[in-house]
């Protein structure tokens, strides 16, 4: 494919910036020139922000595995099992924070993983000089981030700042849409559902990008607070849309929706699609006329809906004030806040079983390489330990690297080849740096092209993380035929050891990851329906769409899986957002219906710890709906547990009849006199009996709640 002007802008840039760094190197009479070229390609970046504090981190990651190799290499040199062990060791505990991270700052534990294995492990047979490697190692890195990002940041600069401002303006006709339809209760099918949890990887992403536009040259960067709450809002807008969408369709199913009701949804919908801040007021009145004097299912559908409609308005108003300051540039909102529990809070998933798991296949790829060094005692064992460092960790993050490291090898074998012509065909005729530069200008700009693009960053960096070093352009031409085998082999062999042990150890794929995001998200709702102590709606928000968003990549390579396209986060969420507003209204609810809601709650989290795909018991179902009818009596006092048990049913049982509600109000006082409310053979499928017990041994106070 040609290049665009702005790609080839960049590859200009970007080798103008390595060639400056190669020849200061060579000036000052570095050790390894070739050092200062290849870090003025990686920190390269199209963006000013991103480049800025990928320099950044790439010098404090340096300094610190530097400091690493400096304490290893010469305390344990003389007993290189250890050694071994010790730089292993090292490289995976890096990788594992490294992960753990989860934005841009990881860089710097990566980097100074394999900076210790590429200084330690070439000092073994030196150990006496390996400050002054280091050293030279750090400078080299200074160098060559210094050229690259000043050039970046004089030649036709591109500043972050429009670009996620060009992001956000892309959130608002998607946002919109759904927010309509959600209004007039259409269903949504499982290709469109994709399509909007794709908003959620969107929000995601600008997440990340806003640690780097703190290192923009644009005005925005004074913006990071308000984009990270923007981001925050559009988080908590998805799960009250979506939770709108089912009510309003549910509500029409019955025939449910009010002249009143109909109109609140009319005005809402003109509202969303128009923005006028005026009319936010207006609309926000209409909602809270929506008051319910009697009691009926329907009137609790309607009362819950008008709850999330109030979320509804207040979160739009507030983003559309937001986005109108950081998209064009109006001044900021005076109160950008919103109070309430439906605000998510900004939470970042762990999988420490998958993070342990890639440190431990880069532990054991760099210990089975450095075995292969010691026994054989080839001299070329050192480089390979190193390069199966940095493979292992720069493809850590895939579900299966397997793919890529494959793809990788064939790649070292093309850039073998190109180093070997250049190494005793080019080089040899080269006598000045001018000439050297316009040698090296056509793979030079080639690989700045494909470092501008994200769908071949990946293949870019990896060649020039190795070229250069494995080409060692030095301050004049050394031609060793021995040499470049030795390095060839280290190349090939170090990729070809982490494309086996990644093989055996971590190759599990997309659905195996989907799987177990899937799962871990059921956890927390069962966690949510268990709980003793006071449950966060706001915190399970975040953690349920920050799953969400590392779901959607993935779940569009494996789109034709039936049990994880029929996987729906949202709908889950909601369950565990009133089983949270369940477990808190246990206190004050009388004996019967306490012991009959501790049910629905043990029935919730035995569905979630099993498998939620399937469809949920009916004695679930029965035990939801005789915890109705034991708080029915009195619906002005019990109205937060009616809207969780209604949600609650909705949501596990989308086609089961409405409840039989008739008598509600009039047997209240006979619901209230029964020890142990009908159907109790329900409970029992459950397993509860022993909190049933527990439940009358303590008088009729609830052991978990109190």
């Amino acid at each position: 494919m040609i290049p665009k002007p702005d790609e080839m802008l960049f590859a200009l840039k970007t080798f103008a910036g390595a060639m400056a760094a190669f020849y200061l190197a060579c000036w000052l009479g570095l050790d390894k020139p070739f050092w200062a070229m290849t870090s003025a390609y990686i920190v390269a970046q199209p963006l000013t922000g991103a480049m800025r504090s990928k320099a950044v981190f790439r010098f404090i990651g340096t300094m610190i595995g530097s400091t690493a190799a400096v304490v290893m290499v010469p305390n344990l040199v003389n007993a290189p099992v250890l050694l071994c062990l010790a730089m292993a060791g090292w490289i995976g505990g890096c990788l594992y924070l490294s992960l753990l991270d989860r934005s841009p700052r990881s860089y710097t534990f990566i980097l100074a993983g394999y900076t210790a294995a590429i200084i330690g492990f070439p000092s073994v047979t030196d150990p006496n000089n390996i400050f002054q490697t280091a050293l030279t190692r750090v400078e080299e890195i200074i160098i060559g981030i210094t050229c690259t990002t000043f050039l970046g940041a004089i030649v036709f600069p591109r500043p972050m700042g429009p670009v996620i401002a060009r992001r956000i303006a892309r959130w608002v006709p998607p946002t919109n849409d759904w927010a309509v339809a959600s209004l007039v209760g259409k269903d949504e099918d499982a290709q469109t559902r994709a399509a909007r949890y794709r908003l959620a990887v969107e929000v995601n992403d600008v997440g990340l990008l806003t640690t780097q536009l703190a290192f923009d040259t644009s005005p925005l960067q004074a913006a990071v607070p308000y984009i990270k709450r923007l981001r925050i809002y559009m988080l908590s807008l998805m799960p009250v849309v979506s939770s709108i969408g089912d009510r309003v369709a549910e509500l029409r199913r019955m025939n449910g929706i009010t002249p009143e009701l109909q109109e609140v949804l009319e005005a809402m919908s003109g509202w969303v699609q128009t923005g006028e801040p005026e009319n936010a007021d207006a609309v926000h009145a209409q909602i809270r006329a929506l008051e319910e004097s009697g009691f009926s299912w329907g009137g609790l559908l309607r009362t819950s809906l008008v709850v999330r409609l109030t979320e509804l308005i207040s979160i739009m108003r507030h983003t559309r004030a937001i986005r109108q300051h950081i998209v064009n540039g109006a001044p900021p909102p005076k109160n950008a806040v919103v109070d309430g529990e439906h605000v998510a809070v900004a939470a970042r998933l762990h999988d420490h079983g998958m993070v342990f798991l890639s440190s431990l296949a880069a532990f054991l790829a760099v210990l089975l390489v450095c075995a292969f060094w010691i026994n054989t005692d080839w001299p070329g064992g050192g480089s390979a330990a190193l390069m199966v460092a940095i493979v292992c960790c720069l493809f850590a993050t895939q579900d299966d690297p397997a793919p890529a490291l494959a793809q990788m090898l064939r790649n070292i074998v093309i850039v073998v080849i190109v180093i070997g012509f250049y190494t005793f065909v080019i080089l040899p005729r080269v006598e000045t740096f001018f000439e050297l530069a316009l040698a090296l200008s056509p793979i030079g700009l080639i690989i700045g092209v494909l470092v501008s693009r994200p769908a071949t960053a990946g293949i870019g960096l990896a060649v020039v993380a190795f070229g250069p070093t494995n080409l060692a352009l030095e301050n004049g031409y050394v031609g060793d035929f021995a040499g470049y085998l030795n390095n060839a082999a280290s190349l090939v062999f170090g990729v070809a050891a982490a494309l086996v042990v990644t093989k055996l150890s971590r190759s599990v794929g997309a659905a195996w990851s989907i799987r177990r995001l899937l799962r871990s998200g059921w956890r927390d709702i069962a966690a949510a329906a268990e709980a003793q102590e006071p449950q966060d709606r706001a915190v399970l928000t975040g953690r349920m769409m920050d799953r969400l968003g590392l779901l959607m990549p993935r779940l569009a390579a494996v789109s034709q899986d039936g049990d994880i396209v029929a996987a729906n986060v949202l709908r889950d969420m909601r369950v565990g957002w009133n089983a949270i507003g369940l477990r808190r209204q246990l206190p004050g609810l009388p004996l019967p219906a306490q012991r009959a809601a501790v049910r629905v709650l043990v029935g919730i989290s035995a569905h979630y710890r099993d498998n939620p795909l399937n469809r949920p018991p009916t004695s679930l179902l029965d035990v939801v709906d005789m915890t109705i009818r034991a708080v029915a009596s009195d619906p002005a006092a019990y109205r937060e547990t009616l809207m969780a048990l209604s949600g609650i049913r909705t949501m596990l049982f989308t086609d089961a009849p409405p409840p039989d509600v008739t008598d509600w109000t009039a047997n209240g006082e006979e619901v209230k006199q029964k020890r142990i409310p009908p159907g109790a053979a329900a409970f029992r499928d459950f397993g509860i009996c022993p909190r049933f017990r527990a439940l009358q041994r303590e008088g009729g106070k609830c052991p978990r709640t109190g």
